[in-house]
């Protein structure tokens, strides 16, 4: 291979990608740029040096990737590992600021033991672990236990928060906030005694045990109720007024200063301790300050000292007094050349950060001064970042980058309209529809003395939602009340009503458009008055007795108005569980008719059953007596007493007495079918002996047996078990069922042929099995036998044939047996009854 041939590992490779198709002329450039003609010689030479190369450089390519991919996977986990650490020293540090503050933090995780992050010494509640401090009755005073217990309670199972205030048995009180995070359920307690004043106001003159007195008369509304909790915290005395004057709440400070100065209270309200001319004037001053604190030497009651001032502002509603130290200027403070007076509320930090409600209060300058630690957890804000003397323009940035305020086209003019709150003289309200869900209710209160403005938060999320809930549970209950066919109405204890569908003014003629939104039952009953002038407003007169009845032992009521139109209606008065009444009524005048048609229907068939009873009785009576008489005077024809006869006239005779035997074994039958139909047949049982029944039933049967005009007589064979079961039945009723077997089989059977009755028995029963070689039982006698009504068996029956069977299965049925038949294999027909043993047994278990 000449020198021309060669090429360099690096041309090779730098070429290799650029090549053409073998046999093509290419040109490639040289170091020195000079062109170089590679013929097709040339490549074909060069071939195993150019796939070599190409081998080599895959592989340095592949090498530089695995370790490229070696260091990016061990930087990942070392990354990894860092930031496992970074979270382990986050989580301790976590926990050592929840150690350090001052509360107690009890967090239950699900599935987990609970945990508890503080010291109790700081809830005074020395010496006690966790098992300890859940134990609530053995640090807290009873009632306190009680409505912190309930609380968690609550908090585990359905997630409803709480905020109370409770106090230990030492008597320092204590501001418990449960709240719900996730499968997580976190309780925070927080002393709020405040620390005593520094002032010339006198701990040992104002301050003693915590009273059991109620501190409040009456309810509050809801300004006033905010207030009271911020008052209790307090160690001044503190109180509310309504508009009138009138001290409506109380805390313990004021109670323990009535005390001192021997002031009781009088008519179950608070005490009060300036005289009502007072009163009057520090109303007067607060309505003078237009809105603005006013301030009163405490000189209006002379037991008070002169060290101490009455402060006072108004709220909705009523209005705040406080008995303050009176400002004094720090030594201090003069040293250094200032004048700023000391405030006795310097612990007001701590009055706030005990409230539920998350709270921000920012200075004329739009600066942050104060906040609790419910508004760090509403925005979760970052450790250490939220402030003291932060811009609330970076506040509101913060939040905006956080995905944590309203969706809105144009911030920034959003921004610019809220931070106009340091202009307004009135609270704003507003509501936040955060991105993550939730709903703010925002409350920005101007401060008229700093010029600055006090925000509160409200999380109304879940009160949105038990609101829309509720009302599309109200929607279904109103359109299910407007498909119902009843008219009902709901009243409350004021008599107005409260609910309604469309049908009650169908059924009333009400124009409910023309009596209002909820009008009262009065208004109802004269408007039923003018649709239904007869008499319906004495009808509602009459139900408005039940509505207003406030009775707790009252009960519900039914029954059918009669109106005089003819319209009858049922009503029901329900007493629901919150003391209210609902009516319902149902127009039943078409069903009613129907009902009295039914009724009168039913009537007339059972006077026509109790004739048809009546008839058959006088029937049966009136064909028994020349029954009778016929019988007897063919027994005298058929005695020799009155002479001989002939062959002719004896077989003329024998007719005669064997048709009225049948005719009066008709009779019975008759009888008995109408007690069995009137429920009214018993059973006579005892003993009985199988073949003594038999030839019971031979003996009424004897005149079908015999021979007549030359035929040949029929052959009853008897086939009975050796030896005889026990057998307890009604003897009468079993021979009636065999003599009638055994007509039915004659009356279908050839002169001279078999019939063969066999008894089969065990311990259970006795079956009873006759089969003849007649021309079988007509299928309109077999439908009779096994349908129930016997009206319809009755028709269509050949000559009372039928009756006979069916008195057979009825006295079978009542003696709890069975009754079959089918065709005989020799021809005829079969018929099988099956009889209990002992009938008794069976008929005790069916009463």
């Amino acid at each position: 291979m000449n020198s021309g041939r060669l090429f360099s590992l690096k041309r090779i490779v730098a070429y290799m990608g650029a090549l053409p198709v073998v046999g093509t002329p290419i040109s490639v450039f040289s170091q020195s740029n000079s062109e170089i003609v590679i013929n097709t010689g040339m490549v074909m030479d060069s071939a195993p040096l150019i796939v070599g190369g190409g081998a080599l450089a895959f592989g340095i390519v592949t090498v530089m990737w695995l370790l490229r991919a070696k260091k990016s996977s061990a930087d990942t986990q070392h990354k990894s590992q860092h930031q496992v650490a970074q979270l382990r020293a986050d989580l301790d540090e976590y926990q050592a600021v929840l150690a350090c503050m001052p509360e107690v933090t009890i967090l239950w995780q699900q599935a987990t033991n609970p945990q508890m992050f503080g010291k109790p010494e700081i809830l005074g509640a020395y010496n006690m672990g966790l098992v300890e401090l859940l134990n609530y009755d053995g640090w807290l005073v009873s009632t306190d236990a009680t409505k912190l217990a309930t609380g968690i309670k609550h908090l585990h199972l359905s997630g409803q928060e709480f905020s109370i205030s409770i106090r230990t048995k030492t008597g320092q009180l204590i501001r418990a906030l449960g709240r719900a995070a996730g499968d997580a359920t976190v309780v925070r307690l927080r002393s709020a005694t405040a620390r005593p004043p520094q002032s010339a106001l006198s701990q040992e003159r104002f301050y003693e045990e915590p009273s059991e007195l109620s501190l409040t008369r009456g309810g509050l509304q809801k300004p006033l109720q905010d207030a009271s909790v911020i008052l209790s915290l307090l160690r001044e005395p503190a109180w509310l007024r309504n508009s009138t004057g009138e001290v409506i709440y109380a805390n313990e400070a004021y109670l323990a200063l009535c005390r001192k100065l021997n002031i009781e209270s009088e008519n179950d309200t608070l005490p009060e301790i300036f005289s009502s001319s007072q009163v009057q004037q520090q109303l007067s001053s607060i309505k003078n300050a237009n809105g603005n604190s006013a301030d009163m030497i405490s000189n209006l009651n002379p037991n008070l000292s002169d060290d101490v001032e009455l402060k006072m502002s108004g709220i909705d509603g009523g209005s705040i007094s406080i008995l303050a130290p009176r400002y004094h200027t720090s030594t201090q403070n003069l040293a250094q050349g200032s004048d700023t007076p000391v405030s006795p509320f310097s612990d007001l930090t701590q009055v706030i950060d005990a409230m539920a409600n998350p709270i921000a209060v920012f200075d004329s300058q739009a600066r942050l001064t104060q906040f609790n630690s419910a508004y760090v957890d509403l925005f979760s804000f970052e450790k250490n970042w939220l402030t003291v003397g932060l811009n609330e323009r970076e506040i509101i940035d913060y939040l905006r980058r956080h995905d944590l305020l309203p969706a809105v086209s144009d911030y920034r003019s959003w921004r610019t309209a809220h931070l106009a709150s340091y202009e307004l003289d009135q609270p704003r309200h507003q509501s936040w529809h955060l991105r993550d869900g939730r709903t703010l209710e925002v409350v920005a209160t101007p401060d008229n003395k700093t010029q600055g403005v006090i925000y509160t938060f409200n999380d109304v999320t879940e009160q949105l939602r038990l609101q829309s809930s509720n009302k599309a549970m109200l929607n279904v209950q109103s359109e299910t009340l407007n498909a119902l066919s009843e008219g009902v109405a709901v009243f409350g204890t004021n008599g107005r009503l409260r609910l309604h569908n469309p049908r009650l003014s169908q059924i009333w003629k009400l124009p409910m458009n023309e009596l209002g939104q909820n009008p009262h039952i009065d208004r109802i009953a004269a408007a039923c008055g003018k649709s239904v002038p007869e008499d319906g407003e004495e009808i509602w007169q009459k139900l408005k007795l039940s509505v207003i009845d406030l009775d707790p032992g009252r009960h519900d009521k039914r029954g059918r108005i009669k109106r005089a139109d003819g319209t009858l209606i049922d009503y029901t008065i329900v007493r629901l569980g919150d003391s209210q009444t609902m009516l319902t009524f149902v127009d039943v005048t078409q069903s009613a008719n129907y009902e009295n048609v039914l009724k009168e229907r039913n009537d007339a068939l059972v006077t026509a059953d109790r004739l048809k009873d009546a008839f058959v009785q006088n029937v049966s009576y009136e064909l028994r007596s020349p029954l009778t008489s016929i019988i007897g005077f063919a027994d005298l024809l058929a005695s020799d007493d009155i002479g001989p006869l002939t062959d002719k006239q004896r077989s003329y005779t024998d007719y005669i007495r064997s048709s009225s035997a049948t005719l009066g074994v008709l009779i019975d039958n008759i009888l008995d079918l109408t007690n069995v139909d009137a429920g009214i047949a018993q059973l006579d049982l005892n003993e009985q002996n199988i073949a003594q029944l038999i030839e019971s039933a031979k003996a009424g049967f004897s005149a079908t047996l015999v021979k007549s005009d030359g035929a040949a007589p029929l052959n009853l064979v008897v086939s009975l078990p050796d030896p005889q079961p026990r057998f307890i039945a009604d003897g009468a009723r079993v021979v009636q069922i065999l003599y009638n077997l055994l007509s039915n089989a004659a009356k279908f059977s050839e002169p001279g042929a078999a019939i063969y009755l066999d008894v089969e028995a065990n311990e259970e029963w006795v079956r009873f099995i006759l089969r003849d070689q007649g021309v079988g039982i007509p299928q309109e006698l077999q439908d009779a036998i096994s349908n129930s009504n016997r009206e319809q068996s009755l028709k269509g029956l050949q000559r009372g044939a039928g009756i006979g069977l069916l008195i057979v299965k009825a006295f079978v049925e009542l003696h709890h047996g069975t009754l079959s038949m089918q065709p005989s294999g020799q021809g005829g027909s079969q018929i099988v009854v099956t009889l209990p043993t002992d009938a008794s047994e069976l008929i005790e278990r069916s009463v």
